[in-house]
Parts: C-alpha cells; structure tokens; sequence
C-alpha cells in the first residue's frame, strides 16, 4: 500500500524528463526521418531479387520457418544451440506464407522497419547529453544515412542488432548517470536483447562495468560507484555462474570456437586498424577528428555525469568491438558488419565536441592532417578486390566507383582527395562554429549517402547476377512439383552458393548428403553417401531414397531407373524408382558444357548381376580461338586414345562398354586456358547411352569412386 505513492513521483519524474527531450516538431521531423528511410530501404530490398550472403542468410530463414512451422530452432530438422535468436523469432510469422517469395519480401519490410527505428534511441541519447534538437536531429539522420543500412534487406539479425544496440547504450548512460534499480533493469534487458540478437554483444554488461569503473575513479568514488550498479553486478554473477556449469563454449552454441587464438600481436594491430580505417571512411570521414576530441572532452571536462558516462562506454565499448572483429570471422578481410554500429556514436561524439564551440582548434587540425595521411598512404583498392569486400558496404561502394571509373587506381585516388578535401574544409571553417557543424554534418550525410547508394546498386546487380546464374525463371521451381520432402545431393567441384540458393528458395528440400569428395554446404547435418559397385549410394549403410536434388556443376551426373522431373541451371531433380543408384558420371563436365583439363568418367551396371552392355558417347569441339588440341583417354587395361580436336571442327567419341560392374576412363588434354577461374579444354556434349550387345563372358573388375576431387 505504500510502495505506489513513493514511485508515482519517480516515474512522473523519468517522464518528464523524456519530455523534455523530445517536444512536438521534433517528433514530427524523427517520424518523417523514419518514414523516408523505410521507404527508401523497402524501395533498395525490392531490387535484391535473391539473398546472396551465405550461409548466414539461409541460416536465418531456415531458423525462422522453422520456429514457424515446429516452435523448435532447427536447421534441415536438426535443433541447433543458435544464441542469437531474436531476428528468426521476430520473422517467423513472415514464413507462416505457403510463398518463399513473399516470406522473403516480408522479412525484408521487417528489417527496414526495425532498422530504421535506430533513429530513435539516437535522438534520445543526443538530448540525453544535453545536446540541441537540431543537433541530435542530425546525428539521428545520420544514422540513416550510413552504409551499413544496407543490411536492412539482408535476412540477418543487423536490422535489429542496430538499434538495439544504441538502446542498450542510451540506456548504459542513464544507468550510470542516474542509478537506481529501474534503469539497472532497463539496461539488462536491452543489453540481453541486444546479445539475443548478435551473440557478438555479449561483452556490453562488461564494457558497462569498465565505464562504471572509469566513472568511478574519474569522480574519485569508485566504492560509491560500484555499489550503485548491485543490481547489475548481482544479474550477471548470476549468469556468469550458469555459464560456468554449462560450459562457455556450450553456452555460445556454434560461435564458441569463433576465435583465432592464433594471431600475434602484429596481425591482431593490422586487423585493428583495417576496420578502423573502414569505420573512419564509413563515417564520411569528416566527423573522426571531431568525435575523437568529443570523447577526450567527455571524459576529461565533462560537462555532465551524462556526458561522462557516454564517454566511458565509448572508450570501453569501441575496442571490444574492434577486437570482437579482428579476432573472430572472417579476420583476413574488413568486418565493417562487426564495427558500424559504433556509427551513431561517432555523430553522437562529434555533435557534442562541435556544441562547445570547437575548442582545441591546434589538436583539431592535428588530427586532420593524420587522417589525410593515412588516407593518401594507405590505398583502399587492395582490400576491394575479390572477397575482401564481402562483408563492408563501404567497400562494396568503393568498388563500384572503381568500377565507375575504370581503375582500381583512380577510385581509391578518388576517395582519398575527398577525404583530404573533406579536412580542408573542417579545418577553414573551425574558427566559425555556427557555420561549420551544419556543413560538415551536411557533408558526412552526403558521403554516406552516396556511399549508401552505389553499395546498393552493388549489391543489387550482384544479387541479379546470382539470379541468373543459379536460378530458373520460377525460384521454388523444387517446391512447384510437388513431390515431397527432397535430399540433396552434393557433388564435388559444387558451388557452395549455387547449393544454399537451392535451399533457401525451396522449403522442400529437407536434407543435404554429400557424394565422396564433395564438401560440406555448412556444418549442419550432412551426411556423407558411399557408392557400390553397382552404383547404390547409400546412407549409413542403407540405400538413399525419394527424389533427390543432384549437383551437377562440376560434372554430369544421371540416375538409372530414375525419372529426371525438372532442372536448373546445375541441378537436377530426380525421382528414383527405388533406391537411388548412379548411371554415368563425368567428372569435369561443368554444367554450362565446358571440359576440365583432367578429369574421368564412371559408368555403372543398370543392376547387379548378368552382364551389361553399354555404348557411351560424347561430342567434343576445340574453342574457336584455339589452335586445336588433344585429348587423350585411357581405360584400365588397353592402350592410351588420343583424339584430335580442330577448331569448330565437332569429333564425336565413342566407348563401347561390356562390364558386370563399374567401368571408368579418364582423360587429360594438352591444352588447357581459363573460363573466370575454372581451368578447361573443349566443349562437351552431355554423355548418351545406348544398349549394346555384349558376350556373355565380359566382365571388368569394379574401380573405386575417389574419396577426392578429381
């Protein structure tokens, strides 16, 4: 009966604090910032016709739809320790549609929704630092503006890592500015979130210690300090114990093996400042000097407790993150996907410096001139190149202006003058305050809005060019026929994205088995097959059944006794009368015809026992830019054949095959060039089989099908 009148004055008081916040017109311009970022966001997620960013785009979806369908977080129906959790529990109800299409454009509009409400927690932490509307409106458009916004229409957990993310510091400020059991909560549960959504920010209830620590010594009561945060230190005792009896490694499902032990000093300094350099240019590069002397102000002349605090949590919560990217993932190329979402902070940082009035104008143009140093020494081109640039859209974006221009060269030139011009300009307007944080904030919107925009005309001309390459005209196309849950069959020399675009676009494929040799698609229930010498593939000893999605990229591959009811562009889909059991196999027939330099074919017997005879053909024509060539081919136990190939000059090759069991030939051409990074040698028709007869007496001892690729 007491407790209500003690806390009604300490929630009008939290409440009239948001107030005075946030007014009316600042509402109204946040909403219409919102409304305009989520257009254009649905307007770029439109244009990606398909996901592109395995495996972890199907990861997502394939968590999602199962929840959807079981309540149970499965991949291909086996449960997985997932920690990061929220986005496939948040889009679940998107793959509730019998339409992977429409599933797919949902939780695309989710995304841009979530991810666009990061406005909101920037506005509030920029008031809550005592910063002026305009100001903390601009730091929130910011925000929008960046990149990494890009990954609003990737089905991955960043849409909503994002804005979470700034919550949990908003909230972290609040909680050491004003302590009490309320915003200790407050921050709990959005930091748990916020690791619910990427298990990478797990460390923040340690990096808020740290800032509590340095508030601490920073006001000389570190004892105070510490008592204030009980609350927070008793949660996470708590669940520091329960992770001790689970396990670390258990705890953090598949990412508790995610780090590289193994980097030294050296490389660990070189992958620092690689993603320190992205996040700089991310940024628009112009707001790096300024934040930088925001944060040594808010940490040395504070203006506030506020101020201190947001300091604190920046100096704690930028280096865990840079060290999360420089010692898990991908560590050999940027991981601006692990870093920009210490984005907002930086605009945050700056706006704060620029509202006292641009002191420290000597540190000020130091610092610039190390920026424009660093830009003209260290040359972005050689991290745009090949996979480098997978996981950064500003990289994406710097590689498409390259492509723009025509070098590699002249891009990186380009960037580099814009960033030293950008510098020139922040130093020649210091001495005018009024002037230059409207300038230079409007010059960092207008570099990350650029940015923005040729990262999503990448992004969408490489998801067309995925779509057309992997894909037929009707996605589903497995799905459409109709004939049930579907194995697929991996193949060697298969490429890993042509499979998971199988697999994401058809919910009927259920299962992943792997021919030997063939890697694995991911590290989630994949079995591997053996073959008999009569071609049954068979699965932990038994034969595999029911239709089955074949890969056939990297070879040709055809099915006895089995009717072929659709393909792609390298798959087939196969029903098989009974076991499932391998015909032909041409090993270095890629789909689109092209030959290996090397490589063998394998025929096997319709069924076991009685003799079988068999007559196998293919056409095979030089390139016309060729001067010809050789192929020369052997079968076990008769001597070497070499057939003489001229250009646009077709030779048809014959086998004539009397065998009881499998019967192979291998072959090898003297020529060999290039098709993108695949070596060949001729075109190949696909291989025909004809019935031939043969002496009751033929018989050939069965080969092994090679556990490598060939």
């Amino acid at each position: 009966m007491v407790a209500a009148p003690t806390s009604l004055p300490a929630r009008a008081l939290w409440l009239g604090r948001l107030a005075s916040w946030v007014d009316a017109a600042a509402v109204r311009l946040l909403a219409g910032l919102i409304g305009v970022s989520i257009a254009a966001r649905l307007a770029a997620g439109w244009l990606r016709v398909t996901p592109n960013y395995f495996a972890d785009e199907y990861w997502y979806a394939e968590l999602a739809r199962s929840l959807a369908d079981t309540g149970r977080p499965a991949i291909r129906g086996a449960v997985v320790i997932f920690p990061s959790l929220l986005q496939p529990i948040l889009t679940a109800p998107a793959w509730l549609a019998n339409d992977v299409w429409v599933s797919y454009r949902l939780t695309q509009a989710i995304g841009a929704v979530a991810m666009s409400l990061v406005a909101v927690p920037v506005f509030l932490l920029a008031r809550r630092l005592g910063l002026g509307r305009v100001a903390a409106l601009g730091a929130a458009a910011f925000s929008l503006a960046v990149p990494d916004l890009l990954f609003a229409s990737w089905v991955m957990a960043e849409p909503f890592a994002y804005p979470l993310f700034v919550a949990s510091v908003l909230a972290g400020v609040t909680a050491i500015a004003s302590p009490c059991r309320r915003t200790a909560l407050l921050f709990l549960l959005l930091a748990g979130l916020t690791a619910f959504a990427r298990i990478q920010f797990v460390v923040l209830p340690i990096c808020f210690l740290a800032a509590v620590v340095l508030v601490g010594l920073r006001e000389r009561r570190l004892r105070a300090a510490i008592r204030e945060q009980a609350v927070v230190l008793g949660v996470l005792g708590a669940l520091g114990a329960a992770v001790a009896v689970v396990g670390f490694d258990r705890a953090l499902g598949q990412y508790g093996k995610v780090l590289d032990e193994r980097a030294n000093p050296v490389e660990l300094a070189e992958r620092v400042g690689l993603n320190s350099l992205v996040l700089a240019y991310s940024s628009g590069w112009i707001l790096v000097p300024g934040a930088l002397l925001g944060l040594a102000f808010a940490l040395g002349r504070p203006r506030s407790r506020a101020e201190l605090a947001f300091g604190a949590l920046l100096l704690t919560i930028a280096p865990a993150l840079l060290l999360e990217a420089s010692l898990g993932g991908d560590v050999d190329r940027a991981q601006e996907r692990y870093v920009f979402y210490l984005l907002p902070l930086v605009a945050v940082a700056f706006c704060a410096y620029a509202s006292r009035g641009w002191p420290a104008k000597t540190y000020f143009a130091l610092l610039v001139s190390v920026l424009i140093a660093v830009s003209a020494q260290v040359p972005l081109a050689g991290f745009t190149a090949a996979e480098g640039k997978s996981q950064s859209p500003f990289l994406l974006a710097a590689f498409r202006l390259e492509e723009a221009v025509g070098s590699p060269g002249s891009g990186s030139l380009l960037i580099a003058a814009a960033a030293a011009a950008f510098g020139v300009v922040s130093i020649l307007l210091a001495t005018r305050p009024t002037v230059a944080t409207p300038v230079v904030l409007a010059l960092a919107l207008a570099a990350c809005g650029a940015a923005s925009i040729a990262a999503v005309a990448y992004d969408t001309r490489n998801s067309e060019s995925v779509r057309a390459a992997f894909l037929p005209d009707e996605l589903s196309w497995v799905d459409r026929t109709g004939v049930g849950d579907v194995t697929l069959v991996r193949a060697p020399d298969g490429l890993r994205t042509e499979a998971m675009e199988q697999l994401f676009w058809n919910r009927s494929v259920k299962r992943v088995v792997l021919l030997p040799g063939a890697e694995d698609v991911d590290f989630h229930s994949s079995r591997r097959l053996t073959v008999t010498p009569d071609g049954r593939l068979l699965e932990r000893g038994r034969g595999l059944t029911g239709p089955v999605l074949v890969d056939g990229y990297g070879g040709t591959i055809t099915l006895d006794g089995a009717e072929r009811l659709a393909r792609s562009q390298s798959f087939s889909l196969w029903r098989p009368q009974g076991p499932a059991r391998l015909s032909l196999y041409l090993a270095g027939r890629y789909s689109d015809g092209w030959l290996s330099g090397v490589g063998r074919m394998y025929l096997w017997p319709g069924a076991p026992g009685g003799p079988i005879g068999r007559r196998v053909s293919l056409t095979l024509t030089a390139p016309a830019a060729s001067d010809g060539m050789t192929i020369r081919f052997t079968e076990p136990g008769k001597r070497a054949r070499e057939v003489r190939l001229e250009p646009g000059r077709p030779e048809t090759v014959t086998f004539d095959v009397c065998s009881r069991a499998a019967w192979h030939v291998t072959y090898l051409s003297s020529v060999r060039g290039f098709v993108g990074n695949r070596v060949v040698s001729a075109q190949a028709s696909e291989p025909r089989v004809a019935p031939i007869a043969c002496s009751p007496a033929a018989g050939r001892a069965p080969p092994a099908l090679p556990t490598e690729r060939v």
